[in-house]
């Protein structure tokens, strides 16, 4: 083994942490409701709404603006910003605030639900703002810092490490949506949605989304979309409004020892199918019930969350090489996309 190259100088993150929040912005949504009686605000943060619902109390006859506080990233020098879907689903009025405390009133591009992604525009030019990463190329053990503006307190950076890739935080759901996210132990809490997850070069490897948490307040774990993932949906997103995905069309469970020894195969990570849909991407391309897909490509399959980040990466109309064993047999095929994004889970 070679001997680690320790750099010269003391270590520090001074010029991520400058790019970075220089391109985080605070986010403000205005909503406009029936005056609830009063609930804690951490239960309209975090937790993907995809898969936890607020908690909502009786309403009164009164009207009131509820105003909730996150963050969101500059991804272009002409006003993108990306954030979570969940930062401003529902805002009667957005506002952004930039790091040198000019604002703006932001407009909706576009959003998705499915990956807890949406894209706004204000109006301005020259900003500062932030160069996209790989998540790809990172791994456990790389540092990332975490950029937003948690509990009120703005422009706050944070340090830890990528502790897993293509995390599984969702509920299993018949509707397709992102289950694969990076999860770091850097210090995140409510206001930091939306917010930068990047490497130590300042580059935006992910949008802060989640936290593990049995009360609302940060308990250790954090989750990102992976930048990879932000790409995709934030071109989709401005050129066609939408998110815009391919579709296997068949019905999938996850590999494990169990399902492995009921088939009699060695193989205990993989996407088994349980069954294709008539007609569908799968059944065109060759793939039946019992196949076993155990790589897209150059990427390994092991999990339902790296098929959900393939998934969210890819375009209908997008032809794929699968790796699949049948009958103790590798094999590949090629997979045109269709458009749609139905992988269901038994």
């Amino acid at each position: 083994m070679k001997p680690i190259q320790v750099p010269e100088g003391p270590m520090n993150f001074r010029d991520a942490a400058r790019r970075s929040t220089l391109a985080t912005v605070k986010i403000k949504s205005v909503f406009l409701q029936q005056a609830p009686l009063r609930v804690p605000d951490f239960y309209y943060e975090f937790f993907n709404k995809e898969y936890v619902s607020p908690y909502v109390l009786p309403t009164s006859d009164s009207y009131e603006d509820r105003t909730g506080s996150a963050s969101g990233v500059l991804i272009s020098d002409d006003g993108y910003i990306i954030t979570n879907y969940h930062v401003i689903n529902g805002a009667d009025k957005i506002d952004i605030i930039l790091s040198d405390r000019r604002s703006y009133a932001a407009r909706v591009v576009g959003t998705d639900k499915s990956t807890d992604l949406a894209l706004l525009k204000i109006n301005a030019n020259s900003l500062p703002f932030l160069d996209f990463g790989n998540s790809d190329s990172v791994a456990i053990g790389d540092i990332a810092l975490i950029v937003g503006n948690p509990l009120s307190f703005t422009s706050t950076v944070t340090q830890g490490i990528i502790s897993f890739k293509s995390r599984n935080i969702a509920q299993s759901t018949d509707r397709w949506t992102l289950q694969s996210y990076l999860q770091t132990d850097g210090v995140v809490n409510i206001g930091n949605s939306g917010g930068a997850l990047v490497d130590v070069s300042g580059r935006l490897i992910g949008i802060v989304a989640a936290i593990a948490s049995p009360n609302g307040v940060y308990a250790g774990y954090s989750f990102a979309i992976p930048v990879e993932v932000v790409k995709k949906t934030a071109d989709d997103l401005l050129n066609y409004g939408q998110a815009r995905r391919g579709s296997f069309g068949m019905k999938i469970s996850e590999m494990d020892a169990e399902k492995a020894s009921t088939l009699n195969t060695p193989i205990v990570a993989g996407i088994l199918i349980d069954s294709v849909e008539t007609d569908g991407a799968a059944q065109m391309a060759g793939l039946t019930s019992n196949d076993i897909i155990t790589r897209i490509e150059e990427h390994p399959i092991e999990s339902r969350a790296q098929l959900s980040e393939f998934v969210a990466r890819s375009s209908p109309g997008q032809r794929v090489r699968i790796g699949f064993v049948r009958n103790g047999k590798q094999h590949k095929t090629y997979l045109t996309l269709q458009d749609g994004s139905i992988i269901t889970e038994r």
